[in-house]
Formats: structure tokens, sequence, C-alpha cells
């Protein structure tokens, strides 16, 4: 049996590092300090279900996903992906938008 809290700050910084996002900006997303985030990714400290609800939302998956055994699932591969068409979209928006100011 795998412990909650190992699972949580796993895949929290898992899911983090995908959407290329710092603790500090996690932080901002959900209106907290860094150092409650650090701690939650050291297993020194576990957030409340508003806080749990806030970092899921910020990152783009659900609660339960957070808590899930991972290793190179589709769930990772599905954040990338979006991270990457999230990407393609912003370019293709500023390219729009250059061509409409020129």
């Amino acid at each position: 049996m795998t412990d909650v809290r190992l699972l949580l700050s796993k895949n929290m910084k898992n899911f983090r590092e995908i959407l290329c996002i710092s603790q500090m900006e996690l932080a901002e997303k959900i209106g907290c300090s860094p150092t409650l985030i650090g701690k939650i990714e050291t297993m020194k400290r576990f957030p409340s279900a508003d806080n749990l609800n806030r970092i899921a939302i910020a990152l783009g998956v659900t609660p339960a996903d957070l808590f899930l055994e991972l290793n190179n699932s589709e769930i990772l591969k599905t954040v990338a992906s979006m991270q990457k068409r999230k990407k393609q979209l912003i370019f293709k928006i500023n390219n729009a938008i250059d061509e409409f100011l020129i």
C-alpha cells in the first residue's frame, strides 16, 4: 500500500514540472505561500481540502488524479499534451494579433 502523502507529493511535483510551473507560481495561482507548496512536496504538510482542490485546478487535473499511482501513466501524457496544445494556441493567437495590427 502506498502512502497518500507520497503519491500527492510525487504527483504534484510531476504535474508542476510538466507544466513548467515553479513552486512560487503554483502558490500564487492557489493563494498560498511557496513554503506550503514545498512542505507538501516534501511530505511535511498535507493540504486542506480547499487547497487540494485549488492545487488540482491550477494543475489542470482532478483532485483524485493527485493520488493515483502514475509512473508514466496516461494522465502525465495527457497533461503534457495539453500543455503542448496550449503553447500552440498561444502562438497562433499571437500571430493572428500581429497580422491584425500590421
